[in-house]
């Protein structure tokens, strides 16, 4: 986590000292502005964190603050309302300063918004997490996909594989749920991945079959994703 150094003047809210400035960069505790810092000494403290912190987090997630507004921008952008912010306690790490988009004992995945890390930094042992209640599970790539698809109300539940394969121990705790059907929905790109699963399932008696799009789920409106999910 970037040091504190003072409070100043906001330049979108007007206020006179509700602007922190950090290390690296500056967040109102008012109006929620964030902005990074561009001069070359943040950007080589920026490059020093990513070359001594990526590899891994030490701890799980625990310092949670407001989620700031280029965050909150990105949730929005795909349908993630304030609501299922809540309902799946999708949180800001302060010290790491990532968002934590699922959190369990074991593993956790987060998205971070400095181009000089990876998109997402995960820790842990992935566990089985299903989204949703319904009779038909659909198995995705990313978490707001997953979340995505429950909000269409269409009986569906939703697995997201933090990933493109399928762990052999999920197969089995999902055979052992009876769903009515369960339907694999990768990227285009992973569609030799997706035919591989829908043959396992095939084996085992669970009926199964695959979306191929070119974008994930969470690209899609809810008309968009329902019209997907009927089609066959």
């Amino acid at each position: 986590m970037s040091a504190f150094l003072k409070h100043q003047p906001c330049p979108r809210c007007g206020s006179k000292d509700n602007l922190g400035e950090y290390e690296d960069h500056f967040w109102c505790f008012g109006c929620k502005y964030y902005k990074l810092k561009n001069d070359t000494k943040s950007i080589r403290q920026r490059l020093n964190k990513t070359n001594n912190t990526d590899k891994g987090v030490d701890n799980m997630p625990q310092n949670f603050g407001e989620i700031p507004v280029n965050a909150m921008k990105w949730l929005l952008s795909y349908g993630i309302s304030k609501e299922d912010i809540e309902e799946y306690n999708i949180q800001w790490d302060v010290k790491n300063e990532f968002l934590v988009l699922l959190q369990n004992a074991k593993y956790f995945q987060a998205r971070t918004f400095d181009k000089l890390r990876p998109k997402y930094l995960s820790k842990g042992q992935k566990l089985l997490t299903i989204y949703g209640t319904g009779d038909k599970l659909v198995i995705v790539e990313d978490i707001l996909s997953a979340m995505r698809i429950t909000r269409t109300r269409s009986h569906h539940c939703a697995l997201p594989l933090l990933g493109s394969s399928l762990p052999y121990e999920w197969e089995n705790e999902i055979v052992k749920k009876n769903f009515k059907e369960v339907i694999i929905w990768l990227d285009r790109d992973k569609a030799s991945n997706a035919l591989r699963i829908k043959r396992k399932f095939k084996q085992r008696g669970v009926d199964s079959r695959v979306i191929v799009s070119d974008n994930d789920p969470k690209e899609y409106s809810k008309g968009e994703i329902l019209e997907w999910l009927k089609s066959k």
